[in-house]
């Protein structure tokens, strides 16, 4: 490199005296890696190219027991200048290989035979590595260095320190010896990085990447070196300005080099480092590495000299990376154990512990076990699930307590759940039976029935909670959190299974409002929600509080649950628009989360929201991919809510043959047990109807409705199926059965959200003269426009039109067609598009014209902000997405539509249209 060009000079100094007949000694120190040996090569070229001789030597360590090894290599080179070389090579060699021979016999030889090269032409001897000499070798570089003065001979030496060199009397002498010349190589600083760089690449490379480079190796030449070669061989756009530092295979081999060349203590202390990476005090590190302080203390001098570790950390996670990969199996399970036992006296926390346990072995003691489980919680609070897991799953190998070790399985099949739920159920499956006979704790035993009955063994899971419920102690508070949770669950959930353990709820659990032992209790509340909404209906104040649990409640897996059922609370109380957007936020606050069963519980329910809004393509896409998202084993009885969202969305669209590949699917059994069969049976239906099969459909509305009913859950927000009912029964032509029923319907629903009452309204009107039908339609269609279902406004105006015609209102039934048809266009509903286009010989119903250019009279009345919000709502707009489009307030809507319907004396939405037609 250009900076160490100009190092040079001074040992040019030592071959210019060299050439005028004196000698002189020059040593080169500096840390590992900062270019020593490339120096005294260069310098050894330059003095060959004077026409010097070059006597040359790389001491080992592994070679530092040999006597006189490095003499013996300085000599054998002048060998290779073959007929030149004098006699008395030979024979020193010789005398080298002699173990009899006394030292000051080879030391005045070897002076001797310098004397006879040097008359002949200036002598350069060069020792590479000098520490690592073995001491009789030592001891005649020191005779020579003192006898070779007056003759022309230059001795070079690169020393680099380390804990063995210090302890050579010898070498320290050498270092200390008046007249020996010392070159000390330092680190690159950032400037010398960037010409580097520069000179490897270009400017606009350096002034990029110099900076990272500089940190990552703290300016070892050695490393700057590797560095750039992993980004010459690297995949990455060498162009790319954002492109990451690429510390890869050379980075990593030039690091382990250098902890190796920095001495057998180095290493133990690199590698000490390297295991409990940043929790290591000084006195840890020399109880683990088993070296005394002053040893540990000089080790780390020579590490941070060569830019390896700042404190007690690796400089870069790659160095790091490239110690532990180098220590050998046994001896890292070795210090694994040891690393774990000593963090642990020192007061380390479970999260620094527990790796080492995983790693090196369990030991089996009580203390272990706690702090698995700890670490195990502690990994869960940074999502970090397999560290989790693995902590449980270890702790359960070493546990001896079976109680406990019963409660880490429990603890672990909740962890595993997250992203392998088919593993984490069968765990608690193997818990069934001391579930059963009081071996398991009673929280524990709730879990374990619950997946028992996702699994469909309703029976076993019948006589673990029947235990509970009846064995509960009124000390054990959580146990009875436990079990008011689980009765509401079961209620509004697996209400079959509900009525088989009790006949009612508690009378604690009746009142309408949230009962006072849930208050504080965020899955108290969401179950008790989603049971009132389902059994009482719901209001404001119920939503409120819904929305408000969905705001303050943390998502874990203690609480995935309670975010699921309080979103479902938000949907069968139509608030449509409040769940997508909670459900929305909670899928982005666990998108990095590593849990996909999470994921996979959001999506269904994201599904169920689309179906209801209308977006027909959007909510069999997004149920699909639910389901693609779990296997069914995963699902289990759950599987009916994204598998009714996907057979309803096909039918509304009109894809019978998807419908029907969906429909022919085996579902679980007890699927029918629970909430989400009045979901799949309601679907299914839906499916018969639309394909002609009306015996099918009448038999699934008619089981849906028993079990509602039964179950006390004949909540039509979750599934109306009298209005299914209805439209069989009008099939067949039997319109009386249809009024009653339709009527029955319209009752029960009462004052429920608009949603609902509009969808009733509108099978009401099916079943009423064509002279009653309008009005009823019209209310329907008002109330279905306010909450923005655009595929039950479709159907409403399709319904409206059809009974307008009936009236011979041809032009205003053409126009309300017109409009349902571009409802269902929006919706995605292609078989009820494709039933209201006209006869071949017409034209596709056109958009309706816009109300801005309107003419006449009655246009005349009107405002341009009134005319505005007039043509978005004769197209089929909901005030909310009128107030949207316009950047107005709905209030503001609402009193521009009050003074319209005024002025043009008209009292429903669909009459705009129809009052412009002329």
């Amino acid at each position: 490199m250009h900076e160490r060009d100009q190092l040079l000079d001074p040992l040019k100094c030592l071959l210019a005296r060299c050439s005028e007949g004196r000698g002189a000694t020059g040593i080169i120190s500096g840390a590992v890696g900062f270019g020593k040996t490339a120096l005294l090569d260069t310098f050894a070229e330059q003095a060959a190219a004077r026409g010097h001789t070059v006597l040359t030597a790389v001491a080992s360590r592994a070679e530092s027991g040999f006597p006189y090894s490095v003499v013996a290599q300085l000599f054998q080179s002048a060998l290779s200048a073959g007929a030149d070389a004098p006699q008395g090579t030979t024979a020193l060699l010789d005398l080298l290989s002699d173990p009899a021979a006394a030292p000051s016999r080879v030391m005045h030889a070897a002076h001797r035979l310098l004397a006879l090269l040097s008359a002949e032409r200036p002598v350069v001897l060069c020792v590479d590595d000098v520490q690592h000499s073995d001491p009789q070798s030592l001891e005649c570089l020191l005779y020579l260095i003192r006898r070779c003065r007056p003759i022309p001979v230059v001795i070079v030496l690169t020393y680099g320190v380390t804990g063995m060199a210090e302890r050579q009397s010898a070498l320290a002498e050498l270092m200390c010896r008046p007249g020996v010349h010392h070159l000390r190589l330092g680190a690159l600083d950032e400037q010398d990085v960037a010409a580097t760089v520069a000179d490897r690449f270009d400017e606009a490379t350096a002034e990029r990447c110099a900076p990272q480079i500089a940190r990552a190796s703290g300016g070892n030449p050695l490393l700057v070196q590797a560095l750039l070669s992993d980004r010459s061989t690297a995949d990455a756009d060498p162009d790319d300005t954002d492109a990451e530092l690429v510390a890869g295979l050379a980075f990593r081999e030039a690091s382990a080099a250098c902890v190796h060349r920095s001495g057998a203590d180095a290493l133990l202390v690199a590698r000490g480092i390297a295991m409990i990476d940043g929790a290591a005090s000084l006195s840890l590190l020399w109880e683990l590495v088993g070296l005394e302080e002053w040893a540990v203390v000089s080790a780390l001098k020579l590490l941070r000299e060569s830019r390896l570790i700042t404190g007690l950390r690796f400089r870069h996670p790659a160095i790091r990376a490239a110690v532990l990969d180098d220590i050998p199996p046994a001896e890292r399970i070795r210090l694994h154990q040891r690393a774990g036992l000593l963090l642990r006296g020192h007061g380390a926390p479970a999260m620094v512990v527990a790796p080492h346990l995983l790693a090196g072995g369990f030991p089996r003691e009580d203390w272990a076990t706690r702090l698995l489980m700890d670490a195990a919680r502690q990994a869960l609070t940074t999502d970090d699930v397999p560290l989790a897991a693995r902590c449980l799953q270890l702790a359960e190998t070493g546990c001896t307590d079976e109680e406990q070790r019963r409660r880490i399985q429990t603890t672990l099949a909740r962890v595993m759940w997250r992203d392998r739920p088919e593993a984490a159920d069968r765990l608690l499956l193997n818990l069934a039976t001391p579930a059963k006979t009081a071996e398991l704790p009673g929280v524990a035993s709730i879990k374990v029935a619950h997946t028992l009955l996702m699994r469909g063994m309703v029976d076993d899971a019948v006589e673990i909670l029947r235990r509970v419920f009846h064995a509960q102690s009124g000390d054990c508070a959580a146990l009875a959190l436990e079990v008011a949770v689980a009765r509401l669950w079961l209620a509004s959930t697996y209400p079959g299974v509900s009525t088989l353990l009790e006949p009612e709820l508690e009378p604690a659990l009746v009142p309408h409002r949230t009962p006072a032992q849930a208050i504080g209790q965020p899955r108290l509340t969401s179950n008790h929600a989603l049971w009132v909404v389902l059994t009482k209906g719901a209001d404001d104040t119920l939503v409120a509080e819904t929305e408000r649990l969905l705001q303050n409640t943390p998502v874990d897996d203690d609480t995935i649950h309670t975010h699921v059922s309080a979103v479902m609370t938000l949907v069968y109380a139509d608030r449509l628009k409040a769940a997508e957007t909670r459900c929305a936020r909670l899928q982005a606050a666990i998108a990095d989360r590593r849990s996909p069963t999470w994921s996979a519980l959001l999506t269904s329910v994201q599904a169920l929201i689309a179906l209801r809004q209308g977006a027909l393509p959007t909510a069999a896409e997004t149920a699909e991919a639910a389901l693609a998202s779990m296997t069914e084993e995963a699902w289990g009885v759950e599987i009916g809510l994204p598998l009714a969202t996907a057979i309803e969305a096909h039918t509304a669209i009109g894809d019978h043959a998807a419908a029907g590949a969906l429909v022919n699917k085996p579902v679980p059994e007890a699927m029918l047990q629970t909430r989400f069969g009045l979901h799949y049976l309601y679907a299914r239906g839906r499916h018969h109807l639309a394909t002609g099969y009306l015996d099918a459909a009448l038999a699934d509305f008619t089981l849906c409705g028993k079990k509602a009913r039964d179950w006390a859950l004949d909540c039509a927000a979750l599934a109306p199926w009298r209005i299914g009912l209805v439209e069989c029964w009008l099939q067949r032509g039997q319109r009386e059965r249809a009024v009653k029923i339709a009527d029955e319907h319209l009752a029960s629903v009462g004052e429920a959200p608009a949603r609902t009452q509009g969808m009733a309204l509108r099978a009401q009107a099916a079943t009423r003269p064509p002279s009653q039908r309008l009005e009823i339609l019209g209310r329907a269609l008002d109330l279905l426009q306010s909450v923005g279902d655009r595929y039950e406004v479709a159907l409403t105006l399709a319904d409206l039109g059809r009974a307008h015609q009936r009236h011979s209102a041809t032009g205003q039934a053409r126009l309300i067609v017109r409009q349902a048809w571009h409802t269902a266009n929006e919706c995605g509903a292609d078989a009820l598009q494709s039933s209201l286009r006209p006869k071949p010989s017409g034209t596709v119903p056109a958009q309706p014209r816009s109300l801005h250019r309107a003419e006449g009279k009655k246009a005349g009345l009107l405002s341009e902000a009134e005319l505005r919000v007039t043509s978005l709502a004769a197209q089929g707009y909901s005030n909310r997405e009128i107030s949207n489009k316009l950047y107005i307030t709905v209030s503001t809507v609402e009193q521009h539509l009050t003074r319209v319907y005024r002025k043009l004396n008209i009292r429903h939405r669909h009459e705009l249209q129809a009052t412009f037609a002329s």
